[in-house]
């Protein structure tokens, strides 16, 4: 028959196990994070992360990556970042957004085996700056910066359109297109002003 101090150090063994069973784990815990992160380069960790929590631009090379990285990665940085560096965003909302990064960059990848060479042309055409400023023009409502626009003229209004296409339907489908072609038309006929008049000062 066990012993009253057998049977004390028992309970203490079975409280710990039950203990560590129902712990929540550190954010530093999971070693699986430690391991996404290094394959996820900072830049686009970055990018990553301003898309889901400041409305950031997302290129198409960091979503690829991070498609190429997996969904288990995602989802464990969208949940570290959320707990970790923003505790005060609605979690709800973040989720879904995140979810939907997720879902237009597996769009992005796919569409590489898709894309027609007028396409594949195009978009080689596209710094990723200028691409990137003509998008936000497009769906924000920004700027585009003098240079970028005489760019954009130099590149043709074919290859303006063919993009403008690509980026609805790849990457913002949700987006009535009928408007967003509009706003396109209305980068494009603002940049062949622009592209018509003096050159400007080269901080522009």
């Amino acid at each position: 028959m066990a012993g009253p101090r057998r049977c004390h150090l028992l309970v203490i063994f079975l409280l710990q196990v039950t203990l560590n069973a129902f712990a929540t784990p550190t954010l530093e815990g999971p070693a699986n994070v430690k391991d996404c992160e290094r394959q996820f380069t900072e830049k686009c960790g970055i990018e990553v992360g301003n898309s889901i929590f400041n409305n950031g631009f997302l290129s198409d090379d960091c979503c690829r990556d991070l498609v190429k990285l997996g969904k288990p990665c995602h989802d464990t940085f969208l949940n570290t970042s959320l707990a970790a560096r923003h505790p005060s965003a609605n979690k709800a909302q973040t989720l879904a957004k995140g979810e939907k990064i997720w879902t237009e960059c597996v769009a992005i990848d796919n569409s590489d085996k898709h894309e027609t060479k007028p396409v594949k042309e195009c978009l080689e055409k596209f710094p990723p700056k200028c691409g990137e400023e003509i998008e936000k023009s497009v769906y924000q409502g920004t700027v585009v910066t003098d240079a970028c626009c005489r760019d954009l003229v130099s590149w043709g209004k074919s290859c303006h359109d063919i993009i403008a296409e690509r980026n609805h339907d790849v990457r913002h489908p949700s987006v009535n297109k009928a408007q967003a072609l509009a706003s396109s038309e209305k980068v494009w006929n603002l940049c062949a002003a622009i592209s018509r008049s003096p050159a400007s000062s080269p901080s522009n």
